[in-house]
């Protein structure tokens, strides 16, 4: 019982990563080639908020496990939050 509800608590990680996958997909796309059509609008401005809270959802459930599969989830969640705000800090910085 257990183990299904482990598998269970790992369902909105993984969820959450792939939506990441997606919005961060058309942030590459756009740094990329900036011309028309921008796809993703402003939802690709929520990978921050899917990775933050994956990463916290992680430590609360899933924080007694210690498997390869957590660490590299939590890895992918420190990345999906931390580039896309450097890289709005960056073109901040280039239109100044």
């Amino acid at each position: 019982m257990t183990q299904k509800l482990s598998k269970l608590k790992l369902w909105i990680p993984l969820l959450l990563l792939l939506i990441n996958i997606i919005l961060f997909s058309f942030t590459v796309e756009e740094l990329i080639d900036a011309s028309e059509p921008n796809y993703g609008g402003g939802f690709k401005l929520l990978t921050p908020v899917f990775g933050l809270i994956s990463f916290f959802y992680i430590r609360k459930y899933l924080a007694d496990t210690n498997r390869v599969l957590i660490w590299v989830l939590q890895g992918l969640n420190w990345f999906f939050i931390i580039l896309p705000v450097a890289v709005i800090i960056i073109f901040m910085l280039a239109f100044i």
